[in-house]
């Protein structure tokens, strides 16, 4: 199934050891290092930008920074060279992730402003999750991903629902707020102002660009023509509260509310206005709510189908609800079939596939979740007594319930 040698050095494995196994002491020390590597640089691009870096300091952190990249290149050359398949590391998840992270570097030579796409680098800080032994945070996260998929479907009405709200008190915003009226002293006009003029049918609409007292009102009209009026011109209209000149503002107010966001910068100034914002704001903390509740909800009507362990049944009486370590029935004392705690020997670890790199196997598992190749076993023993498993022991156990039972 690989599609490299079936084979590996002793030096491969070695190296595949310390950059892919982040469980074993110097898998852990290397990604400590390595993370520290990518916050240095990716700090060194953001203090790069402040203004008051002289030259020598921002020539320092150019030099810092290709140094870490010629880093990241000879690590990423070392990844694809101790694994038995290169391209499947290369085209996983990781293996894209750590291209994306050098490239930047190399790109700046020819491309001015590519090195600040190097904050993508803080993608692969994702490691810290195998390094401090978060893997259960990594399955969290798993989980509130599978139940999003499951919610597809009502996630795409409710955001449809919210398209329309916000259409809707967008324009009804617009509608109250951006009502146009007269204006009296047309003086007082100011240059970026959105007003109407002309009579009935005839009636255009420009934004100011220039007011002076003796050449009048220039505009610019939707258009792109530039018309003059004069300050007695008796149709020029503007609308009641100038934030909102348009539906495409006015929409963009509801967003920002309707989401709890509040910028402050557009807001109603009439009566009717405020009490349409007031609704939009009560109803944004319930949009909130609901949306958390879709999800919890899909995981509580998914958790109801799974087998409760707590849900032991006697095979003597029938009797249910016996604890996961009850041994014997609460109803009649019959013993007990008795059930292995896997939960040991099923934690998932660092373990990596030595042919494409996949990591996050369990501890049991003998071969690869990606590629089907036997994972190697040399490492399995330090993973055992690192999470403390000792499957004989187990095993023995199981062996002593069995014969008590059968005495029984």
């Amino acid at each position: 199934m690989s599609e490299g040698g079936d084979s590996q050095s002793e030096l491969q494995r070695r190296v595949h050891e310390v950059i892919f196994e982040a469980d074993t002491p110097a898998g852990k020390t290397f990604d400590v290092f390595l993370i520290i590597c990518i916050l240095l640089s990716v700090a060194a691009v953001m203090v790069d930008t402040v203004p008051s870096i002289t030259p020598d300091q921002s020539s320092f952190l150019h030099k810092a920074e290709w140094g870490f990249t010629i880093f990241f290149t000879i690590e990423y050359a070392l990844r694809l060279w101790c694994v038995k398949s290169p391209r499947m590391y290369a085209t996983s998840f990781f293996g894209i992730i750590d291209v994306i992270a050098i490239l930047p570097t190399y790109l700046a030579l020819i491309l001015p402003g590519a090195e600040f796409m190097l904050m993508i680098r803080f993608l692969r800080v994702l490691r810290v999750f195998r390094v401090l032994g978060m893997t259960s945070y990594v399955q969290g996260s798993t989980m509130i991903w599978r139940a999003l998929v499951r919610s597809r479907a009502k996630i795409i009405v409710f955001l449809t629902a919210i398209l329309i709200l916000v259409s809707i008190f967008g324009t009804a915003m617009y509608s109250i707020e951006g009502y146009h009226v007269k204006v009296e002293d047309p003086s007082t006009l100011q240059v970026g102002q959105q007003i109407e003029f002309g009579i009935s049918k005839k009636r255009q609409n420009g934004k100011v660009t220039e007011v002076d007292e003796a050449k009048g009102i220039t505009l610019k009209l939707s258009n792109g023509e530039t018309e003059i009026l004069k300050f007695d011109d008796q149709t020029i209209k503007q609308p009641l509260n100038p934030k909102f000149d348009s539906i495409p503002k006015g929409v963009y107010w509801a967003i920002v509310t309707l989401t709890t966001v509040g910028y402050g910068e557009i807001r109603p100034e009439t009566p009717l206005g405020q009490s349409l914002a007031a609704m939009v704001m009560v109803m944004g903390y319930s949009i909130l709510g609901l949306c958390i509740g879709v999800i919890v909800a899909t995981e509580i009507a998914d958790g109801s189908k799974a087998t409760d362990p707590d849900q032991r049944k006697c095979e003597d009486c029938g009797a249910d609800g016996h604890k996961f370590d009850a041994k014997r029935c609460y109803v009649c004392g019959h013993a007990l079939k008795s059930v292995k705690d896997t939960s040991s020997t099923l934690t998932t670890t660092s373990r990596s596939c030595a042919n494409c790199g996949a990591e996050g196997h369990r501890l049991d598992a003998q071969h690869c979740h990606k590629c089907g190749e036997a994972l190697d076993e040399a490492g399995v023993d330090a993973y055992k007594q690192l999470f403390e498993v000792d499957v004989e022991d187990e095993e023995q156990e199981k062996e002593e319930e069995e014969e008590e039972n059968g005495s029984s």
